[in-house]
């Protein structure tokens, strides 16, 4: 914490000071975020990433098949990628927030999605015991569990009591 002799003007752009303990003005010192919101944040770029691959390429495979049924399946296409580009705006509106400290929130509701599409997925093929190396299962197993592991980060402490400073 840095003090100001009373008589000294702070440059231009920053905080002015507020009077310590002794009376003295005081400079706030910059509250800094904590390596787990960081790395939660960082952690859910693939699955911003993989929604939004995955959407477009679902999209353009229902866009190619041929038969009777191809504007059936263009419409719902089209709902499925609607869906998925909702989820990747939820998820970078929420890495937004989280770092812009407005709130774990926006970022836990795509973690949890994305980790609970997982934890399905992962026991479905557990009890049919079709888990197995397959080049297409590996990047929604992986993209679920760093979700999970986001999920994890921002339920943590140093990441509440982060985002609860400016509240108390």
């Amino acid at each position: 914490m840095s003090t100001l002799p009373p008589d000294a003007v702070p440059p231009a752009g920053a905080v002015p000071p507020h009077a310590g303990a002794s009376g003295a003005p005081v400079l706030p010192t910059a509250v800094r975020r904590p390596p787990t919101v960081i790395a939660a944040i960082v952690l859910m770029v693939p699955t911003a990433v993989t929604w939004l691959v995955a959407g477009v390429a679902f999209f353009v495979a229902m866009a190619r098949s041929d038969g009777d049924g191809k504007v059936f399946l263009i419409v719902l296409a089209l709902l499925i990628l609607a869906l998925r580009l909702l989820l990747v705006a939820m998820t970078v509106g929420g890495m937004v927030l989280a770092w812009r400290r407005a709130g774990a929130a926006g970022l836990q509701t795509p973690a949890t999605f994305t980790f609970g599409l997982f934890l399905v997925a992962l026991v479905g093929l557990l009890v049919q015991g079709k888990l197995s190396f397959q080049p297409t299962m590996v990047t929604p197993l992986v993209v679920g569990g760093l979700s999970g592991v986001a999920l994890a980060l921002l339920k943590s402490r140093p990441t509440t009591d982060w985002f609860a400073g400016d509240r108390r």
